[in-house]
């Protein structure tokens, strides 16, 4: 039991990392601005007008080498750092000391949502997108940091021997 403990948390690890470098690679090509009409590869969606966001994510998906690839991983990563947090309280047993835990879980759905929002897989109403970039990218890091530090201060406080 210990053992799959010790590698749920090598996982939670691996995800948070995966999705912090991802994340920030990410960064570098999204660039909300205007309503541009699409002109990229993807010829369905040639001449339409769209958010700056989406388009950004197409640029990055079709004219990006890798593009595709860094978006899954990040995607994935992050939904996987999800899922083991709830493997690993179901493995060590302690549910009641586990609530914040799972509240913080909740924080990571939150975090899940800015991040729909914020790249435009969402829309959001006018009132959020008055809300500058940069505001919706602090949000969502430090929601993510949050709720990966805290798991972890959680979880070493429970693996202590009582």
């Amino acid at each position: 039991m210990k053992a799959y403990t010790r590698l749920m948390s090598v996982l939670l690890v691996a995800c948070l990392g995966i999705v912090l470098v991802t994340g920030a690679y990410l960064t570098f090509f999204y660039s909300p601005a205007d309503n541009p009409i699409y002109d990229g590869p993807y010829e369905p969606l040639r001449g339409v007008e769209m958010s700056a966001a989406y388009a950004s994510e197409l640029k990055l998906t079709f004219e990006t080498p890798g593009g595709l690839l860094v978006r899954a991983l990040h995607q994935w990563s992050g939904l996987a750092f999800l899922l083991v947090a709830v493997f690993r309280l179901i493995l060590i047993r302690r549910f009641l000391p586990a609530l914040p835990v799972l509240a913080l879980l909740g924080l990571g759905a939150l975090n899940v949502v800015v991040g729909l929002v914020t790249t435009g897989a969402v829309p959001a109403r006018e009132t959020f997108e008055e809300v500058p970039t940069i505001w919706w990218y602090s949000v969502h890091l430090l929601l993510a940091l949050t709720t990966a530090g805290a798991l972890m201060v959680a979880w070493r406080q429970q693996s202590r021997p009582d």
